[in-house]
């Protein structure tokens, strides 16, 4: 049975989606404060996280920053009460698999939780074990990203990208064949979700290595991984 915790401090959006989620046969631990979530996140591991973004006393982003530092690859969905690309792009650029914007369905959201759970199991039951492309090694197994050595920390989908890219270095690879990696076809993704995915993985590399440009962008086409 997956785990999933959902932080919002809005009680009507709670209740219902718990008990969407536990219909589904979900675990769901839910709270209305993100500071009682986070003391439960220091001593309990779920697999997959729901944050709204604005909340008081620790908005969102603030949360996801404090638990990234506890579970690495913690899967989290973003809740927002905005439907505004400039908050998807907030989202994503400090580490957020998939956003969802308020009001939506309760259908919707379920569809995207499945959709980001699909997403990591490709990550923990791989086909292929390792990736190796220069300077860059991937473990898939172990979600592991390393570069000259230093380990590079990736979201799930951030992940799944770089090994679409890595599995043919040099090949360029269009923007919905990314879309088609990362993300399940029933779930619609604009090309600057794409786009924002790789600019956080150059910011990654960039951190660890201040000459690190391992993706090379195309054009109207797409990006490469560089050999």
């Amino acid at each position: 049975m997956k785990r999933i915790i959902i932080v919002d401090d809005e009680v009507e959006i709670l209740e219902p989606l718990e008990s969407m989620l536990t219909e589904e046969n979900f675990w769901v631990r839910s709270f209305s404060n993100p500071l009682k979530a986070l003391q439960f996140l220091s001593t309990q591991s779920v697999d997959l996280a729901i944050f709204d973004i604005k909340m008081p006393e620790l908005n969102g982003l603030e949360l996801l920053s404090r638990v990234r530092a506890i579970h690495p690859g913690l899967p989290i969905i973003f809740l927002s009460s905005k439907n505004e690309d400039a908050d998807q792009l907030v989202g994503f650029s400090i580490g957020a698999d998939d956003y969802v914007g308020k009001p939506f369905t309760k259908q919707l959201l379920l569809l995207r939780v499945k959709a980001v759970l699909r997403r990591y199991e490709q990550i923990v039951e791989p086909t292929l074990e390792l990736v190796e492309v220069g300077s860059l090694s991937i473990d898939i197994e172990r979600n592991l990203v390393r570069w000259k050595g230093q380990n590079i920390e990736l979201t799930v989908t951030e992940c799944l990208l770089l090994i679409s890219l890595a599995e043919r270095p040099g090949v360029v690879r269009k923007r919905q064949q990314l879309m088609d990696a990362c993300y399940d076809g029933a779930v619609f993704v604009s090309d600057r979700t794409i786009d924002s995915h790789i600019r956080n993985i150059r910011a990654k590399f960039k951190a660890s290595d201040g000459t690190a440009e391992p993706i090379g962008t195309i054009q109207g086409l797409g990006y490469k991984l560089k050999l």
